[in-house]
C-alpha cells in the first residue's frame, strides 16, 4: 500500500512499530497522537480482543474505520500421515475425543476462531496449544506434537507445497485459488467461516473530512496491480479491500462476537 500512498495523498508515509500487551502498546500510541489525519492505525481482530479483555482506555467505539487491506482465510490443516485425512475423518475424531489445536495466543483471534470451528462442528472442546507464532505452529505440526493447526495460507505455503501438512479445510465462503482442491466449511457440513482481516482504523476525534480522504486514498493505494499481486501471491481474498462502512460494520460483528466467545470461554474479568 506504502508504494502508492505517498504520490495518492501527497505525504511521506512512515511505520512506527509499537509492540506489546497483544496491541495495547500501538492502540495507547495511536490514541496520544493529535486527531489531526496524520495518524493512522492498522489493526487485527486481536486489538479488539485486547481492548475487551485488558479495558484499555481506547476502547472499540474509540475507532474510526478508514479501509480493510486483507481477507485472509484461516485454514485447519494436519501433518501429511495424520490419520485424519477430511473434514468428516476431524469431526469423527473431535467428537471422540478433544483435539489438539495449535494456535498463537490463548484468549487471541486463533483461540477464538477454533473455539468457534469446534462449537459449530459439534466436537469436543479443543486442547488449546499457544506458540509464539504461525512458524511455529508449523513446526509442531510437522513434528506430530500437535493434531491441527489453524493456519493462514502463507504461514504455511512452503510446507504446503512440500507436502509436509495437508490443509484439510478451508473457512471461507468459496475454495481458495492456491488450494482449489480443499473443501470450504460449508461444502463440508459446517456453516464456519474465519479470516484474519486487517485493516486501517483512525482514533475518535478525527475529522470527518479528514477520515474521508484517508479512507479514499487508501482504498485508492490498494488498487494498482502491485497489490493485487501482493494478495494473490499470500492466498487472501481478491476482495480484501473493502471501504469504511462496510469494514465498520465487520468490526461491529466480530467486537459482538468476540466478546461473546471470550466470555463462553470464561476468560473475561
Amino acid at each position: 500500500m506504502m508504494v502508492h500512498a505517498p504520490g495518492v495523498l501527497g505525504t511521506e508515509f512512515v511505520v512506527v512499530n509499537k509492540t506489546g500487551g497483544s496491541g495495547g502498546a500501538a492502540l495507547a500510541y495511536a490514541a496520544s497522537r493529535p486527531k489531526d489525519g496524520y495518524t493512522i492505525l492498522l489493526i487485527t481482530q486481536s486489538h479488539l480482543l485486547t481492548m475487551i479483555r485488558s479495558k484499555t482506555p481506547t476502547q472499540f467505539d474509540d475507532l474510526v474505520p478508514l479501509a480493510r487491506a486483507t481477507d485472509d482465510p484461516q485454514i485447519i490443516m494436519v501433518r501429511k500421515d495424520s490419520p485424519l485425512k477430511t473434514a468428516q475423518d476431524l469431526v469423527a475424531a473431535g467428537k471422540a475425543r478433544s483435539l489438539k489445536f495449535g494456535i498463537t495466543q490463548l484468549g487471541g483471534v486463533d483461540h477464538v476462531g477454533v473455539f468457534g470451528f469446534a462449537r459449530t462442528a459439534g466436537i469436543q472442546p479443543a486442547t488449546m496449544v499457544p506458540f509464539r507464532g504461525g512458524g511455529d505452529i508449523v513446526i509442531n505440526l510437522v513434528g506430530g506434537n500437535i493434531d491441527c493447526g489453524m493456519l493462514n495460507y502463507a504461514e504455511a505455503e512452503s510446507q504446503i507445497k512440500a507436502g509436509e501438512v495437508r490443509p484439510l479445510i478451508v473457512l471461507a465462503e468459496k475454495r481458495m485459488a492456491a488450494l482449489p482442491d480443499v473443501p470450504t466449511g460449508k461444502e463440508a457440513g459446517i456453516n464456519s467461516v474465519f479470516s484474519t482481516v486487517r485493516g486501517f482504523v483512525a482514533i475518535k476525534g478525527t475529522p470527518a473530512d479528514r477520515s474521508k480522504t484517508l479512507e479514499d486514498g487508501l482504498i485508492k493505494s490498494m488498487e494498482g496491480p502491485l497489490y493485487k499481486a501482493y494478495l494473490d501471491n499470500s492466498g487472501q481474498s481478491p476482495n480484501s479491500v473493502i471501504g469504511a462502512a462496510a469494514w465498520g460494520r465487520q468490526l461491529a460483528e466480530f467486537n459482538t462476537e468476540g466478546r461473546a466467545a471470550l466470555d463462553a470461554m470464561g476468560l473475561l474479568k
